[in-house]
C-alpha cells in the first residue's frame, strides 16, 4: 500500500512540475495563460498540500525529511519565477555591468518619501518577505538554522546571487537596500518566531500524522490530488484569470 501511495506522490509531484515550468519559463505561455505572482503562489502551494497529505499516510521520518526538502525546491522555483520571470522582460546575458544602486537607505528613504502605497507594501514590505518562506523552511528542516548566524550562510548568499543576477540578465537592477530588506526580513523573523517558541510547535506539525484513522487520512490525501488535478485542467482551459 505504501508503495503505491509513494508511486502516486512522486509520479504527481513530477507532473506537476513540469506543468508549472511549461506554463512559467516556456516565454509565450506566460502570456497565453496570464501567468501572475498570485497563480503561481496557489498552484506550488497546492502541490505543497499534496505532497504534506501523503505524510499523513506514509507517517515516516525520512519521508517528512524529504518533504521539506520538497517543499524548499518548490519555494525556490517559485523565487526564481517571480525574481526573474513573472511580469519581466526575457532574460538575456550581457558581458557587462548594469548600473545599481549602492548606497544603503536611498531606495528605501525615497520610496517612503514619494512612492505610493501599492508601491510601498510591493517594494517594502514585498522585500522584507520575500525570503521569509527560506528562512522558515530551513528550520523547519533542522533546528540548527534557529541560529542565524548558520542560517546565514545560506540565506545571505542567496539573496545576493539574485542581485547580481538580476542586474547582469536585466530583470532588474542592482540595489543595495533590497539586500537589507530581504536579510531584515528574515533576521526578525526568526528572531520573532525563536523567541516566542513558535517554531518549535510549528515544527512538530511538519512531522506528525494527527493520529487520524486511515480512512480519514485517504479521504484527506485522495481529495488534495483531486484539488490540484482540477487546478491543473482549468489552468489549462483558461478558467483561472
Amino acid at each position: 500500500m505504501n508503495k503505491r501511495i509513494v508511486f502516486i506522490k512522486y509520479s504527481i509531484l513530477v507532473i506537476n512540475i513540469f506543468i508549472y515550468i511549461y506554463l512559467v519559463f516556456i516565454g509565450i505561455n506566460r502570456f497565453i495563460y496570464h501567468i501572475s505572482y498570485y497563480k503561481c503562489v496557489l498552484f506550488l502551494l497546492l502541490i505543497s498540500l499534496f505532497v504534506y497529505t501523503s505524510s499523513l499516510l506514509l507517517k515516516k521520518e525520512k519521508d517528512y525529511k524529504i518533504n521539506i526538502v520538497i517543499y524548499i525546491i518548490l519555494y525556490l522555483l517559485l523565487l526564481i519565477s517571480i525574481t526573474f520571470y513573472i511580469g519581466r522582460v526575457n532574460i538575456e546575458f550581457y558581458n557587462w555591468w548594469y548600473s545599481g544602486q549602492y548606497i544603503p537607505f536611498v531606495t528605501i528613504s525615497n520610496q517612503f518619501k514619494y512612492g505610493s502605497i501599492y508601491s510601498i507594501l510591493k517594494n517594502i514590505i514585498g522585500n522584507s518577505v520575500m525570503l521569509i518562506p527560506l528562512s522558515f523552511l530551513l528550520m523547519i528542516k533542522n533546528t540548527k538554522y534557529k541560529n542565524i548566524i548558520k542560517q546565514s550562510l545560506i540565506t545571505i548568499p542567496v539573496i545576493i546571487c539574485i542581485e547580481v543576477l538580476q542586474s547582469f540578465t536585466h530583470t532588474g537592477s542592482f540595489d543595495i537596500d533590497d539586500i537589507i530588506l530581504n536579510y531584515l526580513g528574515t533576521l526578525i523573523f526568526t528572531f520573532l518566531i525563536t523567541r516566542f517558541k513558535f517554531i518549535d510547535k510549528i515544527r512538530s506539525l511538519f512531522f506528525t500524522d494527527y493520529h487520524f484513522n486511515s480512512k480519514l487520512k485517504y479521504v484527506i490525501f485522495y481529495s488534495s490530488l483531486v484539488l490540484l488535478i482540477i487546478f491543473d485542467i482549468t489552468f489549462f482551459l483558461g478558467l483561472i484569470h
